[in-house]
């Protein structure tokens, strides 16, 4: 065997480079293999381990206009239960609050208070019981009992909620520390809301919690229901079913039904198209490994054939060939048995540092056993099979006294064939990723904020009694000579819609609208395009453009332009107001870059609805080169207001639009990078395939030469024929992709059939091949003629 291993190696001799690439990109192959079987596993149950229903569920939220999760109300999750499908619903109210523990309080404890119905509709695990729950107990979360106990007795604690008592029951299972986004602490029955009622709504507090959207719901299904037509009749409900009167009025979100329990769903789906998109290059990559194996084993039998064939016909047994080979490829076997794990780890640990896997994935993207093993086997297995599919074609041909090394018709064939499916692969994946990189340059270019344009984000530690100047609200306030503007929320969280509006010809019918109190320099400040004549004053408002098309159609004005000076009741929690549109500016990316333009009417902070504007910290802008230095003065000014208020630099506005992109630019990277390495991958493999193209050609190319050929017209002629199978595998390429147009704009939102971007791919990549085909022909054809006629 150890003379096979010595033997085999000799034969790489000239061909190592080629030999090394190929096992690097298939340990990398059977690294992302490991990675992704891995991801699409733990992506394939529809719930968490700590739930133990197995019947079909589904969660009920909202959708805002940023597309992310929200909270819904008790009286919607209710309403889902009215539809035949539906066996019974339950929900968790998640709220933040102080509680006792041992005499001492503990602010920001968050608290999820549950329904009586969540044991049965989840499953929930013990020490969650209905006795419990009628007893009124509470759950610790298993982080919060490490936190706050030192010993492991747990009637050692004392506990109170708004001054009643909580008789203990257990300790939660450690998986139910983080339900979605939120960390929980403790677990109350949901009857304790009503000690935390306000004033106004003490005659019907059931109103007050039914009506208040905090809580998440979870129906149990009599069936697997597709969620599309479950979604479709639970919207067509909720528009028919008036809301109770006197409550909180709907948020106009919109209502969200995901399949199984799903807290994390924007998350989740970047996960699962990130997969599958990984899936789709990984296969591409695996195809440029493979099919480079068997072109490099081609080549290598060419050379080798006159070997095999003389062995067989010196009487050799083709049994005792195949171990030969086999022990051959073993230094392969070992390099991807040992280095593929490894590389597999490191792309683990990698992965754990990106927010979207750390955030989904409690404790990190775990490593699985037994499917690195599957896929170390099935890497080794599909790497022997392509190695000896050449060789096994060798041994099956008669021995020939002619000259060794010369290559067959049906081999010429067979690597012309493997050539145009390695470019159709090459071609389709730079199409996807410029397809890609355009789609996401598209969105960056409607970022139209200024660089230096810093804000100033509030943290709040317990409630403040803040009183703004005139000055700062007026815009005239300073802070190291550079103006500061102010807003009431930040630019790219407004939260809900909590104001309404009405047009006088329409006295009857409100419409929830989303809303930003600003200061009087807020929009010069921002560097915000007025389309009209815009300045802010105590008795208007302005309106984004898309506000005004929709004023315009309801009073039906003829263009967009003369809402200007229109009156609009305006109205929210027990505030009502008469404002003028005093301006209309440009749509802002409020919403984020992938959010269709939303309707936002901008109000002056001096008009702040009086119940809430003295426990509002305001968010300052700036344009400064230095932030930090900025943040420290309004500290400065924040310490005079309150001990509870400091600010911290929330980075350049410019960032904050980008951040509301984080899939699409997670989804760009890793497509971009899987396409890097098989463009690398196929510039090493075309080149040594080239090359030893041109080297099996060298006595004929010789031959012509002595005969008076031109080095130059050889070259062009190997050039035109790489060429014509390029443009064959640019029509494959295109049937390919419009075959699968339809499954990427539903996977990615975009079509691949873009001619500007088709003609940029070809033009690359017949750049490609003429540079590669000339760079490996030069290489022969610089010898002298009797070089090449010595072989």
């Amino acid at each position: 065997m150890l003379f096979d291993l010595k033997y085999g190696w000799r034969k790489w001799r000239g061909q190592r480079g080629i030999w090394a690439v190929l096992i690097v990109s298939l340990c990398l192959f059977c690294s992302l293999i490991g990675f992704v079987t891995n991801l699409l596993w733990l992506l394939s149950s529809d719930r968490p381990q700590w739930v133990g229903q197995t019947s079909p569920l589904v969660t009920i939220a909202n959708q805002d206009f940023n597309a992310n999760l929200q909270p819904t109300s008790e009286f919607d999750i209710a309403l889902l239960k009215q539809l035949s499908m539906v066996k019974s619903v339950a929900s968790i109210a998640i709220q933040t609050a102080t509680v006792s523990v041992n005499t001492k309080e503990v602010p920001g404890l968050r608290i999820g208070f549950y329904s009586d119905t969540l044991l049965p509709v989840l499953g929930l695990p013990k020490p969650f019981t209905q006795q419990g729950f009628e007893a009124q107990n509470v759950i610790l979360s298993s982080q919060f009992w490490h936190q706050h106990t030192n010993s492991g007795d747990i009637s050692l604690l004392s506990m109170h909620y708004l001054n009643q008592a909580l008789p203990i029951a257990g300790v939660a299972p450690a998986s139910m520390d983080k339900i979605g986004n939120f960390q929980v602490d403790l677990w109350l029955p949901d009857r304790y809301l009503l000690l935390d009622v306000p004033q106004m709504f003490a005659e019907n507090p059931t109103l007050y919690i039914n009506s208040k959207t905090d809580r998440y719901g979870f129906a149990l299904l009599k069936q697997a229901v597709p969620i599309d037509q479950l979604q479709q009749a639970y919207s067509t409900l909720k528009i028919q079913t008036p809301r109770p009167q006197g409550g909180f009025v709907d948020s106009q979100f919109t209502s969200w039904i995901i399949d199984g329990v799903e807290l994390k769903p924007v998350e989740r789906d970047m996960l699962h198209k990130q997969a599958w998109i990984l899936l789709i290059l990984m296969a591409c990559f695996g195809f440029i490994v493979f099919s480079g194996i068997v072109s490099a084993y081609l080549q290598h039998g060419i050379v080798r054939q006159s070997e095999m064939q003389l062995k067989l016909a010196l009487g050799g047994d083709k049994k005792q060939l195949i171990i030969q080979l086999f022990n051959e490829n073993i230094p392969a076997f070992f390099a991807l048995v040992v280095v593929a794990p490894l590389l597999g780890y490191g792309i683990g640990q990698y992965v754990n540092q990106i927010p979207v896997y750390r955030s989904y994935f409690e404790g990190g993207l775990s490593f699985n056993l037994g499917l690195w093993a599957a896929a170390v086997a099935i890497s080794v297995t599909l790497y022997w099979l392509c190695s000896q599919i050449p060789m096994l074609g060798i041994m099956t041909t008669q021995f020939s006294r002619g000259r060794h090394g010369q290559i067959s018709k049906t081999q010429k064939r067979m690597g012309q064939l493997t050539l145009i499916a390695q470019l159709t692969v090459i071609i389709s994946v730079i199409i996807l990723c410029l397809v890609l990189s355009v789609s996401e340059w598209t969105k960056y270019q409607k970022i139209s904020v200024p660089t230096d344009l810093y804000s100033y984000e509030p943290k709040v530690t317990s409630p403040l009694s803040l009183a703004l100047t005139t000055e700062q609200i007026e815009g005239q306030w300073q802070v190291d000579g550079k103006s500061i503007a102010l807003s009431s929320a930040m630019f790219t969280a407004l939260g809900d819609q909590d104001l309404q509006y009405k047009t006088l010809n329409n006295p009857g019918v409100t419409k929830p609208v989303n809303s930003l109190y600003v200061s009087s320099n807020f929009f010069d400040l921002l560097g915000i395009t007025a389309l009209t004549q815009a300045k802010l004053t105590a008795t208007g408002l302005i309106v984004n453009k898309t506000m005004a098309m929709q004023l315009a159609d309801e009073l039906g004005m003829n263009h967009w332009r003369d809402v200007q000076g229109t009156t609009l009741n305006v109205s929210g929690f027990y505030y009502q107001k008469q404002l003028t549109v005093q301006g209309i500016i440009d749509d802002q990316l409020h919403f984020g870059l992938n959010q269709s333009t939303t309707p936002v009417m901008y109000l002056h902070l001096s008009i702040f609805n009086p119940l809430f504007a003295h426990r509002i910290a305001p968010v300052f802008y700036s344009r400064t080169t230095t932030p930090e230095l900025t943040a420290s003065r309004i500290n400065d000014w924040a310490s005079l207001q309150s001990p509870h208020l400091t600010y911290v630099v929330d980075g350049s506005l410019e960032q904050q639009i980008v951040n509301t992109n984080s899939a699409g630019k997670l989804l760009f990277i890793t497509s971009f990078a899987m396409a890097v390495m098989i463009g690398l991958l196929v510039i090493f493999t075309l080149y040594y395939r080239f090359h030893f193209g041109v080297k099996v050609q060298q006595l004929k190319l010789a031959i012509l030469l002595a005969v008076g050929g031109q080095k130059t017209s050889l070259t062009l002629q190997i050039i035109k024929l790489n060429i014509v199978l390029m443009c064959i595998a640019v029509l494959c390429s295109a049937v390919l992709l419009f075959s699968l147009d339809e499954y990427t704009i539903g996977l990615l939102g975009v079509s691949m059939l873009q001619p500007i971007l088709w003609c940029c791919a070809v033009i690359f990549c017949s750049l490609l091949i003429v540079t590669i085909t000339f760079l490996a022909t030069k290489r022969i054809l610089r010898h002298s003629i009797s070089r090449l006629l010595q072989g």
